[in-house]
């Protein structure tokens, strides 16, 4: 008995080790498959926004609040999940170009409202000398950015830099400590792109390009210099849009940056 009893032993123990060895492995590979994911491979339209989505945005909360970035009052207000939505854990960040300000996020196109609703924190902000940020100064846009995204979240939001705001996120992105404050991007036909070609190539940050269609000049030729990105996903192109496309596909725009966001790893 003890013989067959200490067999029974020793079987149970190997068991036990190749499925503790399985288990290991399977999180190695899923490790690498987070840390080496192909981008350009990505279906970013094949899963819908929930069903009852337009329900839930309006259950969506927005405050308003004003921020002291070293002396530039900065105005921005803030979306998160409502009553019964999980939360992601994920921020999202809302910069905007020349011609608007945060409330287009609110007004023009529900992209605030809608991605609280699917369970992520928003944040849309005035940037200085627009909107109710108009009076506010700074020096160097780039390190504005950076202490601005230290001062408002704990968390490295996704942002979103549509235009004009490729002004202040690229050269912070020059920065190279600065690259970690943020694990996700998504241009929407920035400028200063082609002024910056060169570095792309030593960014690792996931980025989904965005265009419009009938957008040929910044459109073209963000997404010619944002191609360069290792990370960077084959670019996406709203039909039938101008160069603010979210605006002309608030649909598919928020269907692509739902499958995007849900993909990135904070």
């Amino acid at each position: 008995m003890g013989v067959r009893f200490g067999a029974v032993q020793m079987v149970g123990c190997c068991l036990a080790g190749f499925l503790l060895l399985f288990m290991m492995m399977g999180v190695r590979s899923d490790e690498r498959m987070v840390k080496g994911q192909d981008w350009k491979s990505f279906d970013f339209q094949e899963n819908p926004l929930p069903e009852n989505i337009e329900d839930i945005k309006n259950k969506v909360d927005i405050a308003q609040n004003i921020i002291d970035i070293d002396g530039a009052k900065i105005f921005y207000q803030v979306g998160n999940p409502p009553e019964g939505v999980e939360e992601t854990g994920k921020t999202v960040l809302l910069l905007h170009g020349a011609a608007f300000t945060s409330q287009t996020w609110v007004d023009k196109v529900p992209t605030l409202t809608t991605l609280a609703a699917v369970g992520h924190n928003v944040i849309a902000v005035d940037l200085p000398g627009y909107g109710k940020s108009r009076q506010a100064r700074v020096g160097d846009n780039g390190e504005f950015l950076a202490k601005m995204i230290k001062a408002i979240t704990k968390r490295r939001p996704i942002v979103v830099t549509p235009s004009m705001s490729g002004s202040f996120f690229i050269p912070m992105l020059a920065e190279p400590t600065n690259r970690d404050l943020v694990s996700g991007w998504i241009p929407v036909a920035p400028v200063g792109t082609s002024q910056s070609s060169g570095f792309y190539k030593s960014i690792q940050l996931p980025t989904l390009i965005v265009y419009g269609e009938n957008d040929r000049g910044l459109g073209h030729r963000s997404r010619d210099d944002l191609s360069e990105l290792p990370n960077a996903t084959k670019p996406q192109v709203l039909p039938d849009s101008r160069h603010p496309a979210y605006l002309d596909q608030p649909e598919l725009w928020h269907t692509l940056i739902y499958n995007f966001i849900q993909r990135v790893h904070v």
